[in-house]
């Protein structure tokens, strides 16, 4: 493991270690190098006080990150290092590590003596298998959270949960209600960007039903109709697992953290109104009609209550507002999505994806997913070859108020709006010419009634 480790790391290691002092790599890059996986931050655990580590690298900058837990950041070369003290007011690494919440996390290195696995975390890499570290139920209550960490866990390493730890959690989901919102939120986020199958797990946990009981019982809501192969939950699931997969398809750009959490976002609550509206006629057949506008209410409690930032809720509520929406290839649909819902390309690749999935979780994707890539195509091809916001026209408010100095000002935004007309139906007329000639043309309907002054 030695040969792995970044030069930064273990000068910093070495320097620690010629100061006298214990220093172990722990935590997830252990875990990480042992599975072949390079990983995201190296993490030290140190006899030393803060102030000592200080000492240590005075010729670097520290950065006090986390003085709450002992914890101070050292900025050496390109790297940034985080070294704790012994967490808990434990003496030796072994105490430390038995504080820890997963075996797989128990596991420390040391430059001088190699592996250090005093709870069989090694083992627990190997098979592929999470467990707590010593009594399951300790650890929950200590914080309740690691009950998410483990199913993220479980969907990041694509590893199994151990049946007693399984049941210690589904004994427990209730304590997650002490938990803040903001740190549930993180976790989601991590479980939702890993894989799909984590949403399953947390249903079938009974964590689901304590983090939104509206969401539980998606998997309860049935689908018989001929648009539909299951219940609401694992459509959601379904459409949740194509992302990825449809995300190219609509751009060749890379999707931005904003995008990708946003569109996974609006996939799982896409349908959140289904069991509040769903009707069943006298065939047997179920219905779910106005289901997107309930979804957005019900999605936009739960996004407040997690904390999500005004950016994000706008634009998840936006995705679920127009996820049921039809796409007309028309010029007067055209105008509607454009000039009325303002449905502009870059909210339209996120909309795609989202209906590409939401198709894909159908019983006959092979019709909807080419009707929807051929959309894309009109469409690309309208907005490149017509003007479509008002900032695309070549001419200003300004321009308007020289033309027609007695105009009322506040039919300048109806003046515009009027030329944006013209200009999407007849693209060549967007020249200051030929809209300068237009407004003066219907500049009597624009003018301000001067009433005489008494």
């Amino acid at each position: 493991m030695n040969d792995k480790l970044p030069k930064t790391v273990k000068q910093a290691m070495s320097l620690l270690e010629q100061a006298g002092y214990e220093v172990f790599l722990v935590g997830g890059a252990v875990r990480d190098l042992l599975i072949n996986k390079v990983p995201k931050d190296y993490d030290l655990a140190t006899n030393a006080t803060p102030e000592e580590m200080e000492s240590v690298f005075r010729d670097f900058h520290c950065i006090r990150t986390g003085m709450r837990h002992n914890t101070i950041t050292v900025h050496i070369q390109n790297d940034f290092i985080e070294i704790t003290t012994y967490r808990n007011q434990c003496y030796t690494i072994q105490e430390d590590l038995a504080c820890r919440d997963l075996t797989i996390n128990t596991m420390a290195y040391s430059l001088q003596d190699g592996l250090i696995d005093p709870y069989g975390g090694f083992d627990a890499v190997q098979a592929k298998i999470l467990r707590f570290t010593g009594n399951g139920l300790d650890r929950i209550q200590e914080d309740p959270l690691r009950m998410l960490r483990m199913i993220r866990f479980a969907c990041q390493l694509d590893f199994s949960i151990g049946s007693q730890d399984w049941s210690q959690i589904q004994s427990c989901t209730s304590l997650l209600g002490c938990v803040s919102k903001e740190r549930i939120r993180d976790e989601l986020d991590k479980i939702l960007f890993s894989n799909s199958k984590g949403l399953e797990m947390l249903y079938e946990s009974g964590l689901l039903e304590t983090i939104d009981s509206h969401l539980s019982e998606l998997f309860l809501c049935e689908q018989k109709n001929p648009y539909h192969y299951t219940d609401v939950g694992h459509h959601t699931l379904d459409a949740l697992r194509n992302v990825l997969i449809f995300a190219p398809v609509v751009s060749h750009k890379m999707l931005s953290d904003f995008e990708e959490k946003t569109i996974r976002y609006a996939l799982l609550l896409h349908d959140i109104g289904k069991p509040h509206v769903k009707t069943t006629d006298t065939n047997g057949v179920d219905h779910f009609y106005g289901h997107p506008q309930v979804s957005v209410e019900l999605a936009r409690h739960f996004l407040t209550t997690y904390r999500f930032s005004n950016a994000e809720i706008k634009r998840i509520l936006k995705l679920i507002e127009y996820h049921d929406y039809h796409l007309s290839m028309t010029y007067k649909g055209m105008r509607k999505m454009l000039v009325k819902h303002h449905l502009y390309p870059e909210f339209m690749k996120s909309l795609l994806i989202v209906k590409l999935c939401d198709a894909s979780a159908h019983r006959h994707p092979e019709k909807m997913i080419p009707a929807l890539l051929d959309f894309k195509k009109f469409y690309m091809d309208f907005i490149q070859n017509h003007p479509y916001r008002l900032s695309d026209l070549k001419i200003d408010g300004h321009m308007i108020l020289t033309l027609c100095p007695d105009v009322d000002p506040k039919k300048i935004p109806v003046i515009q709006q009027e030329c944006l007309d013209q200009v999407m139906q007849h693209p060549e007329k967007n020249t200051k010419e030929e809209l300068s000639r237009f407004i003066k043309k219907n500049q009597r309907r624009y003018r301000v009634m001067k009433l005489e002054r008494k």
